[in-house]
């Protein structure tokens, strides 16, 4: 085993960053979307996703803001003209969403023979969204060869009221566009292709549930919602993986608090975990998000793990299309045990140079407590409409 070191110590610093902001958050005035964008423009994610939760099919306005390349004003030179919709008749929206990733890891101290360097096809989705009125919205998604949402929902009723049933994604925490964040689905083991598969949440934040969902918008800004969902495969257990959380969305910041419990009753394996998140616009090129969460997992014979994880990012835009990223993750896969913790230090840039399609360079280093320290280097591209 790698002789045990200690970490850097960012991570108290940034969760009490954390519980600050949310503090300044709570008594502010008021003044998903990806929380990047609902931070920067003090939008709600309903507002350019037919999910409540964000992410997935874009109504007209979200499209027409994809097509601004993430702006609220019309684009400028040759493509201030571009003229087009995602709706297909009355009640018809198509979307489509290609993202293939080039990856290369290097375990610091290991020979260069033994790096990494593939291709990996994330995604290569279709959507279809039926809306017949204002009051139901049907949505399939089809990705890589497998059926992905696959939900009706009744919404605009008294009160904001939506229900929506079928199969989702779990509605846990902010929901960000990397999955291998530290309260995600965890960033170790690159080196054997399993990004995402060791993290803070005891499920695949990229799968999707059969259960039902249930959310109320009680006054401008605000969202509560609760779910039920199977908690593994069909069949396997009693559906009994209860999520529930809280959001604010202000004109300039975002706030809120998830929850989620599962007991599985074939193992009786039981999973709690929490957390808290907030974003700040600071200026409008300036987003700050963060998020920290605890936890707890019971394997069913008594044996028990306390999980720990935090992340923070600043976002800057310098233009249209340029955007840099600078983040810091942590985890603490076993906080009753020495040597679980890890950290990761990220550098990024998005680049959109047409409407609808943008290209990601990052650079990450994994500093693990229990293994030498490893570089990543990723290439992105995602192809959308």
């Amino acid at each position: 085993m790698f002789p045990h070191r200690p970490l850097s110590g960012c991570a108290p610093v940034l969760l009490a960053a954390l519980f600050a902001l949310s503090l300044v958050v709570g008594i502010a005035p008021r003044v998903q979307s990806m929380p990047l964008y609902a931070t920067r423009q003090g939008l709600t994610c309903a507002t350019c996703h037919f999910d409540p939760q964000g992410g997935g099919a874009r109504n007209d306005f979200g499209f027409q803001y994809e097509k601004n390349r993430h702006d609220l004003a019309p684009d400028v030179g040759k493509w201030a003209d571009l003229v087009l919709a995602n709706r297909l008749g009355d009640a018809l929206y198509l979307g489509t969403s290609l993202r293939q990733q080039y990856t290369l890891v290097h375990d610091l101290g290991s020979p260069s023979s033994n790096d990494v360097s593939t291709f990996f096809p994330m995604q290569g989705a279709i959507n279809i969204t039926f809306a017949p009125h204002p009051n139901l919205t049907i949505m399939y998604d089809r990705d890589l060869n497998a059926t992905r949402d696959a939900w009706g929902m009744i919404h605009g009723l008294p009160g904001g009221l939506y229900i929506k049933a079928g199969q989702f994604r779990v509605p846990f925490g902010l929901r960000v566009d990397d999955h291998t964040s530290a309260l995600r689905a965890g960033f170790r083991d690159a080196s054997v292709g399993s990004f995402g598969v060791n993290g803070f949440l005891p499920f695949d934040p990229r799968q999707v549930e059969g259960g039902l969902e249930v959310g109320v918008t009680p006054a401008i800004g605000f969202l509560a919602s609760a779910s039920i969902t199977n908690g593994g495969p069909v069949f396997a257990n009693q559906a009994q993986a209860l999520t529930g959380k809280v959001s604010y969305f202000g004109s300039r910041f975002i706030a809120g608090a998830s929850a989620y419990h599962n007991y599985v009753s074939t193992s009786r394996r039981e999973d709690k975990r929490g957390s808290l998140y907030a974003g700040l616009n600071v200026i409008p090129a300036l987003q700050l998000l963060a998020e920290a969460g605890l936890g707890q997992s019971d394997n069913g014979a008594g044996t028990l793990t306390d999980q720990r994880a935090i992340w923070g990012e600043a976002n800057y835009r310098l233009s249209r299309a340029w955007l840099v990223r600078a983040k810091y993750d942590f985890n603490d896969l076993d906080h009753r045990v020495a040597g679980r913790a890890q950290e990761r230090y990220t550098l990024e840039t998005d680049y959109s140079p047409v409407p609808f399609a943008n290209l990601k360079f990052s650079f990450r280093r994994i500093v693990p407590e229990d293994a030498p320290d490893q570089n990543q280097f990723l290439a992105q591209w995602l192809f959308y409409y």
